[in-house]
């Protein structure tokens, strides 16, 4: 049994929650073992404009910037591609960078229904590079993103030009809910920072007040149902060790150092054709817009362009 992914997705939600701040991003930071880096000003890396097409009945909004070779963004759970704004700027320099609201998050369509996630979520992505026209697209993704991307690449391998999932090997069949409540709390109506502190596993620091207050600002725009009804729907997102071991598109793991690293060195070691790689000192929240990150992401890039 896998315990790791669900508390991941708590961690990846405390981050989302505090718009990609590091000082509460997992147990690392909040114990201050290692400086976080200084967090993303958006008033340096402003987002790019956003657009909309609809995905099998849901609004999916977007942004675009820059061109070259497309690279696809998927965000984690309770974030947006607000997340992704310094990893825009740096990727735009050189590539056409696309990134997405995934549904039930940010300016996206949010249902009810567990029935409009799962593998609609990969749909989303097929469905956006149809629209952009596109056949294929570097996919990068991060926690719930790189569950979706890994998915995506099990089930449409001919879209990509590389893969890369950050801190994560995917949602499995044998993953164990470490955060039972937390569903039932969104769906009750909990707002998503109360339902995130009433349902952290045991032992997790509290936020500050200055924290709490910055979580509880950020809850107007979230929907807890749709959150919830996701969540649920993640079962339609299972892949397994056996149908990885069978990617030839090259893929990388990328996660933090700090974060669960026993879990990626088993997978490294089940799945010797894939690609893994840490981002120094940083357990799950943190990494995403740790500088190494971007980095390692662009190196990735790089190292295997689009033939032509």
């Amino acid at each position: 049994m896998r315990r790791r992914a669900m508390g991941a997705a708590v961690s990846m939600l405390v981050v989302a929650t505090l718009g990609m701040r590091h000082a509460v991003a997992d147990p690392d930071s909040l114990s201050a073992r290692r400086p976080a880096p200084p967090p993303v000003d958006s008033t340096t890396s402003p987002m790019p404009p956003s657009q909309f097409f609809h995905s099998g009945g849901v609004r999916i909004r977007y942004v675009v910037a820059g061109r070259g070779e497309p690279v696809v963004l998927i965000h984690g759970f309770s974030s947006s591609a607000e997340m992704w704004s310094g990893l825009i700027a740096d990727l735009a320099r050189d590539y056409q960078v696309i990134a997405l609201d995934c549904r039930a998050h940010g300016q996206s369509g949010k249902p009810h229904d567990p029935k409009k996630y799962g593998i609609e979520m990969v749909n989303d992505v097929t469905r956006l590079m149809d629209h952009l026209h596109l056949q294929r697209a570097h996919i990068v993704g991060y926690s719930m993103g790189g569950s979706i991307a890994l998915k995506m690449l099990v089930t449409h391998p001919e879209r990509f030009l590389t893969a890369t999932s950050g801190g994560s090997t995917g949602f499995r069949s044998t993953d164990v809910d470490e955060t039972p409540g937390l569903i039932q709390n969104l769906q009750s109506g909990m707002s998503l920072s109360e339902a995130m502190i009433a349902s952290a596993p045991p032992g997790w620091p509290k936020p500050t007040p200055d924290q709490r207050e910055q979580m509880r600002r950020m809850d107007e725009g979230q929907d807890p149902k749709a959150l919830a009804a996701q969540r649920l729907g993640n079962r339609g997102l299972w892949v397994s060790d056996e149908e990885l071991a069978k990617v030839t598109v090259p893929t990388l793991i990328l996660h933090g150092e700090r974060d669960h690293p026993e879990v990626f060195e088993a997978a490294r070691a089940k799945l010797p054709n894939l690609s893994f790689d840490t981002v120094p000192g940083v357990g799950h929240g943190a990494a995403a817009t740790d500088p190494a990150f971007a980095r390692r992401v662009r190196q990735f890039l790089q190292a295997h362009p689009a033939r032509t």
